[in-house]
């Protein structure tokens, strides 16, 4: 049986990327977790593992700094929220780079390219290929969350945010009780949400429509209102044919 070993810093994510793998590879052992570099470069010794899908963002040694530490004989998954460094990650030896939050056909992908790699692994089976790429071929909408709030990093569900706004080079994220923020242009997150739930209302700000109280209109103007804030968010009148019938 292959062997792996996940470096991840957030309980969560590395949870959930374990059962990902169980589920679409369960052939391969999942020999150890290591939530730090310093932690992930001393069960490299012992450990020895055909796989690493390894964090690159991390306290201390960040993730293309234990690649370095890697056995020749393991093959390198670089995991991280941000594709800035995707060269860097192929430069360190990447069999694949695989970008938060992970869908289950992209890892399906990954999981293709590592066993193609290894001689002895069989080939991903056809019917799992079925049910993540052919049951609905609806797009894999994003779920949570990695966003910074002072020195802290929150996981935020999705569902929980009342609306997105643009803040420079970030962009906002609010939910009914905290605000957060991320390091990604509103241009690009609305791609990433389901139409169904989120709407862009503004130019700089997208709101979660199972949030709305209420839209308030003012002559021509209009603003929404929204479930446990007292903020007054404008529509401009570019995204205001949505709203007419509320």
């Amino acid at each position: 049986m292959p062997t792996a070993l996940i470096v991840e810093d957030e309980p969560l994510l590395r949870a959930e990327l374990a059962d990902q793998l169980k589920a679409l590879w369960p052939e391969l052992d999942i020999a150890g977790h290591a939530e730090n570099g310093i932690e992930a470069i001393a069960l490299l010794q012992g450990l020895q593992p055909d796989i690493v899908f390894l964090d690159i963002q991390m306290p201390g040694l960040n993730g293309l700094e234990v690649a370095r530490h890697v056995p020749e004989t393991s093959q390198i998954v670089f995991v991280t929220a941000y594709a800035d460094y995707a060269i860097q990650a192929f430069d360190a030896g990447a069999a694949d780079y695989l970008v938060k939050p992970i869908n289950a056909a992209r890892l399906l992908q990954t999981i293709k390219r590592l066993k193609s790699r290894s001689r002895a692994a069989a080939p991903v089976p056809h019917d799992v290929w079925q049910k993540v790429f052919g049951q609905t071929g609806a797009p894999a909408y994003l779920k949570w969350i990695k966003a910074s709030a002072g020195n802290t990093v929150r996981l935020v569900m999705v569902n929980d945010v009342q609306y997105f706004q643009s803040d420079g080079k970030y962009t906002r994220v609010v939910t009914q009780s905290a605000e957060a923020l991320i390091r990604l242009p509103l241009k690009n997150l609305v791609e990433q949400l389901d139409p169904s739930q989120f709407a862009q209302i503004h130019r700089g700000a997208i709101v979660n429509l199972q949030a709305i109280d209420r839209v308030e209109r003012d002559g021509t103007a209009m603003e929404v209102r929204l479930k446990g804030r007292t903020e007054k968010l404008s529509v401009s009148e570019a995204y205001t044919r949505q709203f007419r019938q509320m």
